[in-house]
């Protein structure tokens, strides 16, 4: 049983192959860093997850999933990175918002925080793309075991063993 981040992770790789200058160069199970010649490239992943129950004894949860993601493109110069990281923020968010298929996956995109960072340490200016997401769904464990069907009982006084009984069927659904 795959975990259900790891599929919405894949339905957002999915939503933003060839829809983004990376074009192809889109990963999910990859290590970074990159080289220039690899640019421009978007990496995948879910490095955080929390979940909240939604009542005592409760096998259902909120669940919060931060996608991460991270972009890399190379520039003539410190403003054409610039230029690019945001021509490329804007494909990432419009690809994962217009997305029927990773949309309707999730309850809601809590929340979208961008960063760009531009170095200029090497020969190549290299620019770097950072999103963070919040996917929210519902996920729900069921109880493992046969389904409860019956409760028989029995109620006994001092005075007699056999006082009572107790019969609950419950409906089949």
């Amino acid at each position: 049983m795959a975990l259900y981040r790891a599929r919405l992770r894949e339905l957002a790789a999915e939503a933003l192959l060839n829809s983004t200058i990376a074009e192809d160069r889109v990963f999910t199970a990859r290590s970074w860093p990159i080289t220039p010649a690899d640019t421009p490239a978007i990496y995948l992943q879910i490095p955080d997850d929390e979940m909240t129950s939604t009542g005592r004894n409760a096998g259902d949860f909120v669940r919060v999933s931060d996608l991460a993601i991270r972009g890399a493109v190379c520039g003539g110069t410190p403003g054409k990175c610039q230029l690019l990281l945001e021509a490329m923020a804007e494909q990432i968010e419009l690809s994962l918002m217009y997305s029927v298929e990773f949309q309707s996956a999730l309850s809601q995109i809590s929340y979208l925080r961008t960063n760009f960072v531009v170095s200029s340490e090497a020969a190549e200016h290299i620019g770097e793309l950072r999103m963070l997401a919040g996917l929210e769904y519902f996920e729900s464990y069921p109880p493992i075991g046969a389904p409860l069907r019956e409760i028989t009982g029995k109620i006994t006084t001092e005075a007699s063993q056999h006082f009572a009984g107790l019969s609950v069927k419950f409906p089949e659904n």
